[in-house]
């Protein structure tokens, strides 16, 4: 069976390597935290990758050596001196003999060099070094002496791959237009639910401020698709996927189920092409948000339900046909004074307007946004009625004196007309 190898590390850097350039190296390569650097680099015991085969333990080594590294490997590769890390011994290295200085010591011997196991300096063999003036027999023993007391402690941590480490976290980038980031799992359904709502309000105020609100709201519209987009760009981008993959979405059915997928697959744990796991949203923001944006689809739906059947291209609805009928029997134009207040903006006016010219009733319009004769006669007339003390919708429909605000339908008028059975 062929043997396996560890790479350890305790926290040494060759010579002639700077401390702080090999540390942001090798935070890179780890893509760890500042907190597991620092135990990266504590001088315990660490191991940097296990299982390793006797070509790819060579690799590493060359690799991280490159870096400039100290590490060791265990058990070492054949052949091998040792166990653990070699004691960084005295170097020596044969030369012509030079010309001997006045301070060398007095065990120099000619021809030999030797190198500072503290700072790295290269000097001819003596005891105290001429850079660092540190004892370098003793140095280099003692030094020894702690990585033989190391080689025994249990290895603390196993770091060489990226997802072993506690990922980065970037912003979540809820609100935004650009196509640059991911979304998890939560933040890709917050987004959504706000595309959802926004799209019903600007559907509301499209529909109820005429030519002017479909201008805005078909703009806001247009926004709200983009956003939409971006959200499921951004989860695509968790999932280690191109953008591209959106277009499935837009087809039938099958957009249905890939939607599904990304609310419930989930993302790579690391950074990717596309940059680090965005920080997901609290629990309390998202039901915070879901809360308001059911609010704001319920306020829509309650304002704009009961006149959805009215509008040009939707079905009847058999209830609004049975308002039209009773009206149009109970229904005497020389009979019946009907007056219709409306806004000129105003998209609910328009229709009554186009409903009362298609059934044939008389009635007189006064669009008291151009009349002001007209909207003060109108606020008299409310506040005489009880009903000037809050907002009032238009149209507001008159039917033989009565006043009937907020757009009534064609049952509410008909009650009023005076073919009506008195209750």
């Amino acid at each position: 069976m062929p043997q396996v190898h560890s790479i350890l590390f305790f926290g040494d850097i060759l010579p002639g390597y700077d401390a702080v350039t090999c540390r942001r190296q090798i935070q890179a390569l780890l893509k760890c935290s500042p907190e597991t650097l620092d135990s990266v680099f504590s001088g315990e015991r660490v191991s940097l990758r296990k299982g390793l085969d006797a070509t790819d333990a060579r690799r590493y080594q060359e690799h991280l050596e490159a870096i400039g590294l100290r590490i060791v490997i265990e058990p070492p590769l054949a052949p091998a001196p040792a166990l653990a890390e070699p004691a960084p011994e005295l170097t020596l290295a044969p030369k012509p003999a030079p010309e001997q200085s006045p301070a060398a010591s007095p065990l120099a011997q000619p021809g030999e060099l030797m190198t500072c196991p503290a700072c790295g300096e290269e000097q001819p063999r003596r005891t105290l070094c001429r850079a660092c003036s540190i004892d370098m027999p003793r140095f280099a023993t003692s030094r020894a002496a702690a990585h033989a007391a190391r080689a025994d402690q249990p290895a603390v941590t196993h770091l060489l791959h990226p997802s072993d480490t506690p990922p980065t976290l970037a912003d979540s980038s809820i609100v935004g237009l650009d196509f640059r980031g991911r979304f998890g799992r939560r933040n890709f359904l917050l987004t959504g639910l706000l595309t959802l709502g926004g799209s019903v309000m600007l559907a509301l105020l499209a529909t109820t401020l005429g030519l002017p609100g479909m201008l805005i709201g078909g703009l806001g519209l247009f926004v709200m698709f983009i956003y939409g987009v971006r959200s499921t760009v951004f989860r695509l981008h968790d999932l280690g996927l191109s953008g591209w993959w959106t277009l499935l979405t837009w087809i039938p059915y099958l957009g249905a189920v890939v939607a599904l997928l990304l609310l419930v697959v989930p993302g790579e744990k690391g950074s990717n092409a596309w940059g680090e796991p965005a920080r997901p949203v609290s629990a309390v923001g998202l039901l915070g948000g879901m809360a308001l944006i059911g609010a704001a689809i319920f306020f829509a739906i309650s304002v704009i339900g009961t006149q959805l059947p009215s509008l040009p291209g939707l079905p009847a609805v058999p209830g609004n046909e049975t308002g039209k009928a009773a009206f149009t029997q109970r229904y005497d134009a020389s009979r019946d004074r009907i007056v219709m207040y409306s806004l000129s903006t105003c998209g609910f006016c328009a229709e009554k307007r186009r409903q009362f010219d298609s059934m044939g009733v008389r009635y007189v319009e006064h669009i008291i946004d151009e009349d002001p004769a007209a909207e003060a006669r109108l606020n008299t007339r409310l506040h005489e009625a009880g009903l000037g003390n809050g907002a009032i919708g238009t149209p507001i429909i008159e039917v033989n004196g009565t006043l009937l605000p907020n757009n009534p339908g064609f049952g509410e008028i008909g009650r009023h007309l005076s073919g009506a059975t008195k209750g």
